[in-house]
């Protein structure tokens, strides 16, 4: 067995992948709308401009952006240019949080 298995942590997939409330929850969790209000605040771009769709947008539109964007600016990714990366997600994932509705 690869060495990066040995401490590899896995979820639990015995019952299946969980239920995508709980997953939604989670992911809102994570950032609440004022924090998301907070974080583009500073921004000149608008949550339509940071994610690259037009104003208008169906929510399939801005899911499908949404999903484009933050693999692009993953700080995984971009371990080279990790602080702007990190920036950049934070400010993918406040635009997503304000546009998407659940």
């Amino acid at each position: 067995m690869a060495a990066w298995k040995d401490n590899y942590q896995r979820y639990d997939t015995n019952n299946g992948f969980g239920n995508s409330k709980k997953w939604r929850n989670a992911f809102h969790e994570r950032i609440s709308d004022d924090e998301a209000i907070e974080i583009l605040s500073h921004q000149d771009e608008t949550p339509y401009f940071l994610l690259g769709i037009a104003e208008g947008a169906t929510q399939a539109e801005i899911k499908k952006a949404f999903r484009k964007k933050i693999t692009q600016w993953h700080p995984d990714l971009n371990q080279h240019r990790e602080a702007e990366a990190n920036a950049m997600s934070k400010k993918i994932i406040a635009a997503y949080s304000i546009l998407y509705e659940n």
